[in-house]
């Protein structure tokens, strides 16, 4: 019996006998035990419900620790099963617990390691720390590790070293502590893959801005050089002076002493430019057998006259080659800037018709772009003129150079060349006529004119029940113009033909920058894919960045281009390099065609590696409509011919 309890029998028994009668003291009674009764029943029922509280609340603490105990079951679990490496340290660095994952990478067991600090044993020996170091390491939360993912070679216990990622995480154990979690992998097959794609991707920079065999410049970069001169500010700065070298009768040494003599004198000629070139010229071979210098600040002729004998003396001088001496003159045509408003096309143009004067009979080795060679200069832009009227006329014919499927030993598809003969009879080349439509800004014309043609042919083989594509060439010019995909459908549906069956093949030289995908080219490329055509990244490999474009682009495939494929048979770097990004681009799904294919043992090393496309004059040279036509119906087998067979059929 509670206080209050008692307090009211006390009350109910003692007082009241003093103030009431009897009975009314006994009807008093029966009311203070109803109510001791009343109270009684309402503190039960508090306790009842209290208890009923109690036991939900312990059940709930039950379930909760079940689910606690489940969970850390699979932490562990995980802990245990996981392909990445989990440490446990202390806030010095000493292991608390590693799980299998990790053990196996360092191939160490877990007893010997619990303890030590991993500075004790992963390192290679070269990279230890001091023992001192070590001693009085201590994590520090603030670091770079623990923002940011870390690669470091580490050592097995083997002594195999390997590249380790890794990232660290504070947490606080039970206790109260910091400790700290170490997550890592094994990422050496990852870093040699990389390694693999930046030395293509070295590769790849270097032959898109040097020639192969001299190691000069090429003419891209070339033109990067002038015009980075011609764009400078002050007047004086923009002087430059332009050497341009074509080697005489050069051919006539190919003739009599084989293609390796030629090399070793275009070897040659690029060593005598590099020891006449004074500080920041830049050299150059154009191709062939014409080399461009470059020189900055040269303001005269008679200095630039200077240049060029004292190159001329050099290129004059014999070579001992092969128990024979080899020699080969030279004419050279001289242009200047002179700070005017020209571009690099402008002067290598210029150079160039000096150089033609130079090369006339009886003409100095040296001449020099004066007024009279601007006045015939002037004819150029004449022929430039009847060029864009054939353009306007659909002057311009297309030639057509197969594509073999090497799985089938078939054709497969076409590309599309464009041919320009003038009235007169005369055929002037693409890189003419081509540098005309570019001055012009007609190159979209030329390649709607290209669409016209490819589809016609591919509706009429189609129809003769031939499964070929056709390809055309898309300048950065067609790619940006308002109406491009407009015409290209059109054309496309006048032929009868899906979207499958055409190829746009786009110059990598189209993309210029670190990003690619906000450019206008990039943009159509996506339209172009969304509906259904075939786009391949032509000429890959000598443009501003391969791989960066390869990554950011949806292309269908990539073209390799012939620098690529030339020296396959005959040069470790380039065969490494080919079967790298055939490798890489069978892995992003993305299809392959190989362009400069000339010998069987190009082909069988390019099938090998698992690229089936291909095209070159070992192949088919380029051939009109009806010839193209003739080859598919004949169904012949192609036969390309060896190495040895090829040289002796061109030289």
């Amino acid at each position: 019996m509670n206080n209050i309890t008692m307090m009211l029998v006390a009350w109910a028994v003692g007082l009241w006998p003093m103030i009431l009668e009897p009975a009314i003291l006994f009807a008093a009674m029966e009311v203070g035990l109803a109510s001791l009764l009343m109270l009684t029943l309402a503190v039960l029922l508090i306790r009842m419900r209290a208890s009923n509280t109690a036991r939900h609340a312990l059940q709930e603490v039950a379930q909760t620790l079940d689910d606690v105990s489940a969970q850390e079951s699979i932490l562990r679990a995980v802990a245990q099963h996981a392909s990445d490496g989990l440490v446990y340290h202390d806030m010095e660095g000493r292991i608390l617990w590693a799980n299998p994952a990790y053990c196996h990478t360092m191939g160490r067991s877990l007893e010997e390691i619990l303890g030590r600090r991993p500075q004790e044993f992963c390192f290679p020996p070269d990279m230890k720390p001091a023992e001192e170091e070590i001693e009085n390491f201590r994590f520090n939360p603030s670091g770079y590790e623990f923002n940011n993912l870390v690669r470091r070679p580490n050592m097995r216990r083997n002594g195999e070293v390997f590249w380790h990622e890794f990232n660290l995480a504070v947490v606080e154990s039970r206790d109260g502590d910091d400790r700290v979690v170490l997550s890592s992998r094994d990422v050496t097959t990852q870093v040699n893959r990389e390694e693999e794609l930046k030395e293509a991707q070295s590769y790849l920079f270097h032959a898109a801005n040097h020639d192969a065999l001299t190691a000069l410049k090429n003419r891209a970069a070339l033109l990067v050089d002038i015009e980075t001169v011609l764009r400078e500010r002050r007047r004086e700065d923009r002087e430059l002076g332009l050497v341009f070298i074509d080697l005489d009768h050069f051919k006539a040494v190919n003739d009599s002493n084989g293609h390796a003599a030629g090399d070793q004198l275009l070897i040659h000629v690029a060593d005598a430019m590099r020891e006449t070139a004074r500080e920041g010229d830049s050299l150059c071979r154009i191709g062939g057998d014409e080399f461009v210098m470059a020189c900055p600040g040269v303001a005269s002729f008679d200095e630039l006259q200077h240049i060029a004998d004292a190159l001329l003396d050099r290129i004059r001088t014999p070579i001992y080659w092969a128990d024979a001496n080899l020699s080969c003159g030279a004419s050279i045509g001289i242009a200047l800037s002179n700070g005017d408003n020209v571009t690099a096309e402008d002067l290598i143009r210029s150079a160039d018709f000096a150089l033609y004067e130079a090369k006339k009979p009886g003409a100095p080795r040296v001449a020099r772009y004066d007024a009279l060679l601007h006045e015939r200069q002037e004819v150029e832009n004449a022929l430039m003129e009847e060029f864009s009227e054939a353009l306007d006329s659909d002057g311009i014919s297309f030639v057509y150079q197969p594509i073999m499927d090497a799985q089938k030993g078939e054709i497969r598809a076409f590309e599309a060349l464009a041919r320009w003969q003038r009235s007169n009879g005369e055929t002037v080349g693409p890189d003419t006529f081509l540098s005309y439509a570019a001055r012009l800004n007609r190159m979209a014309d030329i390649d709607f004119a290209a669409i016209r043609a490819t589809t016609s042919l591919v509706s009429e083989l189609q129809a003769n029940g031939h499964e070929i594509r056709g390809a055309f060439n898309t300048s950065s010019d067609a790619l940006a113009h308002p109406d491009f995909m407009e015409r290209l459908e059109h054309e496309a549906c006048q032929a009868g033909l899906d979207a499958h069956s055409l190829v746009a093949e786009v110059l990598e030289t189209t993309f210029f920058g670190s990003d690619t995908t906000d450019s206008v080219a990039a943009a159509r490329i996506v339209e172009l894919r969304n509906k259904g055509f075939v786009v391949y990244l032509d000429d890959f490999g000598v443009g501003y960045a391969g791989l960066a474009h390869l990554s950011q682009l949806d292309v269908s495939g990539v073209k390799l281009d012939r620098s690529l494929i030339s020296n396959v048979n005959h040069d470790r770097s380039a065969r490494i390099i080919t079967t790298s990004i055939l490798r890489l681009c069978d892995e992003l799904g993305v299809g392959t065609l190989a362009e400069g294919v000339e010998t069987a043992e190009q082909a069988a090393f390019l099938v090998e590696h698992g690229c089936f496309r291909l095209q070159g004059f070992g192949i088919a040279r380029p051939m009109d409509r009806a010839s193209l036509i003739a080859m598919a119906d004949a169904r012949a087998p192609i036969i390309i011919p060896s190495e040895q067979s090829f040289a002796a059929k061109s030289a």
